[in-house]
């Protein structure tokens, strides 16, 4: 019960019901969905930086977790857009700039695929190798063509042009 009460104050941010359950003692890093995804990911991916500072800093989570996929909360940031959540987690969080999950996606890859170009254009200028393949061999490029995202294919067309 208390398990799913945190998923829940995570996915939406409260973090005043976050504090009650570290007060009693009932957040942990094996809270996890079915998936794996925990705390950390879940308010990674739903844009709430002061919830994901509250569970790294407060709370002591690994902002650095892996789903069963093989993804960290900074994936998942990167999927649905959340810059100011990428960027904490990397300088801040432990998470690496170019972690893979289990297929070889990077962050790269899904802010490419999801069409987030600020998030391309942050990862590059901190130096995300913009040729760091999956295990298929696809680059972050291919993801941005398949998406039909025209900023994020312009700006890595760019990187290899280089």
């Amino acid at each position: 019960m208390e398990e799913q009460q945190a998923i829940v104050a995570a996915k939406e941010g409260d973090v005043a019901a976050l504090e009650r359950l570290l007060e009693a003692g009932a957040l942990g890093p094996g809270i996890t969905d079915a998936l794996g995804a925990g705390l950390v990911h879940h308010a990674s991916r739903t844009g709430h930086l002061d919830c994901v500072k509250f569970l790294v800093q407060r709370a002591q989570l690994p902002s650095n977790q892996r789903a069963h996929n093989g993804a960290t909360p900074a994936h998942d940031a990167a999927a649905t857009g959340g810059l100011a959540e990428l960027r904490w987690l990397v300088r801040n969080g432990g998470c690496g700039l170019q972690d893979q999950d289990a297929s070889g996606v990077s962050p790269l890859h899904l802010a490419a695929r999801f069409g987030h170009p600020a998030l391309v254009e942050w990862l590059l200028q901190e130096g995300h190798e913009a040729t760091l393949e999956t295990l298929e061999g696809a680059l972050p490029l291919h993801h941005a063509a398949v998406s039909g995202d025209l900023t994020c294919l312009k700006l890595l067309v760019a990187v290899h042009r280089r």
